[in-house]
Formats: structure tokens, C-alpha cells, sequence
């Protein structure tokens, strides 16, 4: 009879144990960006991808393409806008800041050799460093200039 109450009492402790949340699951970060005249551009990498290193900067592109049919409010809205912008995280795995800054660029044509853009802008729009915090499963909107909206948010959910 001690043997049957042991094993019962050694098996409900272990499901227990399964039943509690693991610590070490991986966050990504998903961020978003649009310009008045296009469609969202979302890019999504793991937040461990991201974090502060010496001498690196971690870089994502944007494409911003003008959609016909759109009211365009300016002639940089009739302009392909390629928008890079530097993330750098904080280590962590709850809450976590990131640093953001970064440059749109204007372009009279979307053109590519090697896969690489190529050509010169019309215009380029830096945009100011910023230490923003980020809580887990909750997005932050940043409003950029030329009326790009850039939402960013750190989530435990894959895409």
C-alpha cells in the first residue's frame, strides 16, 4: 500500500512539474510600417536577433510603395519610400527598452541591380534616435514623419 501511495504521489508531482510554464520561450519582435499611400510593410525577427551589441547595428528595411488610387497630400507621396531603420534591444525576458532611429528615403524610381537598391534620393527624412518600452504582447506606435505610422511590439507568439 506504500508502494501504490509513492508511485501516486511521485506521479502527481511530475504532472505538476509538466504543467508548469517554461521560462525559456523564445520572443520575437514584429514590427509595422506605413505610409498614408501604401500598404503595411510588417517585418518579424527573434528579439535575441536584436540585441545591444558593441560595434553593430542590427538594420530593417521598409519598402513603401504608393498605391494608385490614393489621395497622395504631397509629391513625396508619389515617390517610392525605402524606410531602414536600427533596432537595438535590451537583454531580458520580460519587459525590454529598445533603441530606435533610422532614415527614410525618396526615390523616382524603385530600381534594383543585384538585388540591392540602387539610384539616388530625392529626399531623405533622418529620424530622431528614441528609447521606447516594450511590454510583452502590447504594441507601440510611433508617429514618423510624412505621416508614417511605425508600430513595433515584443510578442511570444510566432507569425
Amino acid at each position: 500500500m506504500n508502494r501504490m501511495t509513492g508511485i501516486a504521489v511521485l506521479c502527481l508531482v511530475l504532472m505538476g512539474c509538466s504543467s508548469v510554464p517554461s521560462e525559456n520561450k523564445t520572443q520575437y519582435l514584429r514590427t509595422e510600417m506605413q505610409s498614408p499611400v501604401s500598404e503595411p510593410t510588417t517585418v518579424t525577427v527573434t528579439a535575441e536577433s536584436l540585441l545591444k551589441k558593441e560595434n553593430t547595428r542590427h538594420l530593417m528595411t521598409y519598402a513603401l510603395r504608393p498605391l494608385s488610387g490614393k489621395a497622395f497630400a504631397s509629391e513625396l507621396d508619389r515617390k517610392f519610400a525605402a524606410a531602414t531603420m536600427y533596432i537595438d534591444l535590451s537583454p531580458g525576458k520580460g519587459n525590454r527598452t529598445a533603441e530606435i532611429s533610422g532614415e527614410i528615403n525618396y526615390y523616382h524610381l524603385e530600381r534594383y541591380v543585384n538585388g540591392r537598391l540602387v539610384g539616388d534620393s530625392v529626399k531623405t527624412i533622418p529620424v530622431a534616435p528614441q528609447i521606447i518600452p516594450l511590454t510583452l504582447n502590447k504594441p507601440f506606435s510611433i508617429n514618423l514623419p510624412q505621416g508614417i505610422h511605425y508600430s513595433i511590439m515584443l510578442t511570444d507568439s510566432q507569425p
